[in-house]
């Protein structure tokens, strides 16, 4: 039960006003959106020998995916699977490559080159901090660019994670589901790729399904049965199952065959260090990020703010049970704007989020579907 929690000394405005913000080269990242305490992820940290990137095996091909095409990549998995984790190293491939990549969540690595790591004399040295090293970092998505086909996209990957909240399966008639798809019908001709994860492909709209390459379903090596001589933890190895949908990759398309291949083992400890594994997804960008100039818009563009601030206040308190009459005050007050229930209501209702009843009649909002909590 949530009680208490606007009795605050500063007003909303303030409270956001003092808000951490680590900037990078293309990003401004709110500590409150990176999780908290010891382990919050910052940029200029992570750094991953050369061969990790340009091995014998995955110069060209990761598991059998070439990434030098352009193609649309769907990774599913259930929570905590290492869906993000597998994006951020087929995107971290893609830069090291000479793409770019712009995708809704942070990625940021060095590589250490091999004049440097082969000639080392420290060998317990796993990382290098003075050495020659190349850096590397991801852009972030401008989804307006994304709507209006902006030729700045182009000749790199773009990069969704959690991408039911952009193209979710019951809102298959908006607007920006067909632009997206559109997006992807086209990626030959803008010379992308789409790569996005979501825990069960029928979340999204079906068009996105029907134009995928190839899907990778993942599994935590860590929760499944299997015997390693000593206990792994969360996310150190990936079970990757890969179908060819298309076969653009083996020159058989899977409906034709029903092959899977695989399982492949990913090391995926290598590259926890590159992406913050807290970062939650701004849900006012996924929902409201269609530019429209009517009056209408405007005030939908506004409450939207609103309640995603609330939200995001609420997550950032690890208060996930919230009473309804709780939310629509903590909007309003950040939002500046008077948000009925019955129009924040239906905003919440886009998001997916469950509403319930406790044992004294009032409504409660479970926000825990917004985010991937880890159990680390």
């Amino acid at each position: 039960m949530v009680t208490g929690i606007l009795e605050r000394e500063t007003n909303g405005q303030e409270a956001l006003d003092n808000i951490e913000i680590i900037k990078s080269d293309n990003w401004e990242l709110p500590v409150c959106n990176l999780g908290t305490g010891i382990y919050t992820w910052r940029p200029y940290t992570a750094f991953l020998p050369y061969y990790l990137l340009e091995g014998p095996r995955l110069t060209v091909k990761s598991h059998g995916i070439s990434l030098k095409k352009d193609l649309s990549i769907g990774v599913h998995g259930p929570r905590g699977s290492t869906k993000t984790l597998t994006l951020s190293y087929l995107l971290a491939k893609k830069m090291r490559q000479g793409q770019p990549v712009w995708n809704n969540w942070p990625i940021s690595f060095y590589v250490i080159e091999a004049k440097c790591w082969d000639n080392c004399s420290d060998r317990c040295c796993d990382r290098c901090h003075t050495g020659v090293k190349t850096y590397y970092e991801s852009k972030p998505l401008d989804m307006d660019k994304i709507y209006t086909f902006n030729s700045e996209l182009s000749n790199g990957a773009v990069g969704f994670t959690e991408f039911q909240y952009y193209v979710e399966a019951r809102t298959s008639g908006r607007e920006q589901n067909r632009f997206l798809s559109y997006q992807i019908m086209q990626i030959r001709k803008s010379a992308l790729s789409f790569l996005y994860d979501v825990q069960n492909p029928k979340w999204v709209d079906g068009r996105f399904g029907w134009s995928d390459d190839a899907k990778i379903f993942c599994k935590d090596i860590a929760k499944m049965n299997y015997e390693y001589p000593r206990e792994l933890k969360e996310g150190e190895y990936s079970h990757w199952k890969i179908l060819d949908i298309s076969g653009v990759l083996t020159g058989s398309p899977y409906e034709e065959t029903e092959i899977e291949y695989g399982p492949y083992q990913f090391d995926g400890y290598h590259f926890w260090s590159i992406y913050p594994t807290k970062w939650k997804i701004d849900v006012f960008g996924a929902v409201y990020s269609m530019k429209k100039k009517s009056e209408k818009a405007d005030k939908e563009a506004a409450l939207g703010n609103a309640i995603e601030l609330a939200i995001n206040s609420f997550i950032d308190e690890n208060c996930l049970k919230v009473i309804a009459s709780d939310m629509w005050l903590r909007a309003s007050e950040l939002g500046k704007i008077n948000v009925a229930p019955a129009e924040g209501g239906k905003v919440l209702a886009s998001y997916g989020i469950p509403k319930s009843q406790n044992g004294q009649g009032k409504y409660i909002y479970d926000l825990s579907v917004v985010i991937e909590e880890e159990k680390k």
